[in-house]
């Protein structure tokens, strides 16, 4: 059976189940605690006494102490404690088997089938998560806890090596960093706050033939990790600028911002971060995954300062947005090494690294090989990277926004003047039909003047409005000017900081930019003040 027959003989399950119980979300748990029993039939058979008793009116009750001898069998207390197969309303006609006993015979035929291999199952599980994230079908506490293959691919290439021996991950998710990042030859260790997602984790670690036994299911308590270890690789994708960590911190944690010079009333990002750092080995290297605020935020700024003058960050990677499935934040790879000999940093730009798939993006293998070569080689490419010294980051404060570092190459096209003017007198004529027809089908309406009639409904809130000035000549204005001095709204936009979505709304006429905006556009484009507000024709 192909790859895709097993993924798709495993989604008609999921559906079947969803369809026939009062489970519209979250279903894939119940489902991967069934793959769970099933194998790790190594050490029972207790799948197979389910598969015999499926027509049993009391299945759910017989899976539910399955699970129980589950976890004496691994020692594990509370995986998939949080499940109860019992209480599952289930919709079937009269004298019709459960959808439990279809399910469980349905698993049963597929894993046993002997053209089908554990990894085979593996990779269909992954691909179903990915379904069930992306469709908005496993939801519990907002937070991003499936990191897609493409990042964690990538970072596990950057921060690995053969002498790894132990791999830790502070905030497990599904356990994709750690299969991303296994062999034969090491250790994996983790921990995971929620218990929905601990089951998940296990389930993809041992399908995935990966000893998950040093996953331990931490609620946090006073945010303390609770192992001492120190490891070789630590790598992770926690919750994104938490507020509430930092109140909740332990001794240890304390110390750490007494020792870094981190604020109490910051974002957990670099609380986590610092802990991360504390647990890596003497010679350790560790690749976090954060939101672009961690970069630039003033209250982070010494923090960032020790970072730095310790020599601990090596690598800065943008990457492009897009690339998680319930947000479409560009995130940033952060590279760090115990090792203090580091004195230059190097900044990657790879957030044009990637491939549409129309819901979400991808990095294609192509872009994941060009930056882990550029990251290795410390190699500087013209709009891609820069190796930055500590003097050129003490210059800028200690902001590490990447595009402080990398700039744009900016290829100006050559415009003939005229041509443009000719274009614009075009557009004018446009625009003069246009408003002929808008002002037919108003008088159709029975209106005399959109423009009017607008004013008049809010004419009580507004009386005090002065509407004697229009901003589509202040957005005709910065348009024209912008052309003449042969600027794309994309090179313009660059230059003022500014997002050139923004900057098309303004040369519209519909946003209005802010006075230091404006002096700004007056100082890229060479201009005075008045030349922008003064309906006139500029040369």
């Amino acid at each position: 059976m192909a790859i895709k027959n097993v993924y798709d003989e495993l989604w008609q399950i999921c559906q079947e189940f969803k369809s026939k119980t009062n489970l519209k979300t979250n279903y894939i748990e119940y489902i991967s605690a069934l793959i769970y029993i099933y194998y790790v039939k190594e050490q029972n058979n207790l799948f197979s006494q389910l598969y015999e008793e499926r027509n049993n009116y009391y299945i759910a009750e017989l899976v539910d102490r399955q699970l129980e001898e589950i976890r004496k069998i691994i020692n594990d207390n509370k995986i998939f404690t949080n499940l109860n197969f019992r209480n599952l309303i289930i919709h079937r006609g009269i004298g019709e088997n459960s959808v439990l006993s279809f399910v469980i015979l349905k698993l049963n035929n597929l894993f046993n089938d002997e053209t089908i291999e554990k990894i085979m199952v593996a990779n269909a599980y992954q691909e179903i998560l990915e379904k069930v994230i992306s469709l908005g079908e496993f939801v519990i506490d907002n937070r991003e806890f499936y990191t897609p293959n493409s990042i964690t691919n990538l970072v596990a290439k950057l921060v690995l090596s053969k002498n790894n021996e132990t791999i830790y991950d502070p905030c497990c998710g599904s356990g994709n960093f750690l299969i991303s990042a296994y062999n034969e030859n090491k250790k994996v260790y983790g921990e995971e706050r929620n218990i929905s997602y601990y089951n998940i984790c296990k389930t993809n670690l041992l399908l995935n033939d990966i000893d998950s036994s040093n996953i331990k299911l931490n609620e946090y308590i006073n945010n303390k990790i609770i192992s001492d270890m120190k490891y070789d690789i630590v790598l992770s994708n926690p919750p994104f600028s938490d507020k509430d960590y930092i109140k909740n911190l332990d001794d240890e944690g304390e110390y750490l911002l007494y020792k870094y010079n981190l604020k109490s009333t910051s974002y957990g990002d670099y609380a986590i971060l610092l802990k991360m750092l504390d647990s890596l080995n003497y010679n350790g290297k560790m690749a976090i995954i954060l939101p672009h605020g961690v970069l630039f935020r003033n209250s982070e700024r010494e923090v960032r300062k020790e970072l730095v003058e310790n020599g601990y960050i090596k690598a800065i990677i943008g990457l492009p947005e897009n690339l998680f499935f319930d947000n479409r934040l560009s995130v940033i790879i952060m590279v760090l090494s115990k090792e203090k000999s580091q004195e230059n940093i190097l900044f990657i730009d790879a957030s044009q690294e990637y491939l549409n798939l129309r819901k979400t993006y991808k990095i294609p293998d192509m872009s994941i090989k060009k930056i882990v070569t550029t990251y290795k080689n410390k190699k500087e490419e013209n709009g891609f990277s820069h190796i930055a010294t500590k003097e050129e980051i003490r210059s800028n404060e200690y902001n590490l926004t990447i595009k402080k570092y990398i700039k744009k190459e900016i290829k100006l096209k050559s415009i003939d003047k005229n041509e443009i003017l000719k274009n614009i007198s075009s557009l004018e004529k446009e625009k003069e039909i246009l408003e002929e027809h808008i002002k037919d089908v108003l008088e159709v309406l029975g209106r005399k003047d959109i423009v009017n009639v607008k004013v008049k409904e809010n004419e009580e809130e507004d009386q005090n409005k002065n509407y004697d000035f229009d901003y589509t000549v202040l957005g005709k204005n910065i348009s024209k000017i912008r052309i003449l001095k042969k600027y794309t709204i994309e090179q313009l936009a660059e230059k003022l900081d500014v997002s050139y979505r923004y900057l098309t709304r303004v040369e519209m006429g519909i946003a209005t930019p802010r006075m230091e905006t404006l002096v700004k556009i007056c100082k890229v484009l060479g201009v005075q003040m008045n030349d922008l507000f003064i309906n006139h024709d500029i040369r």
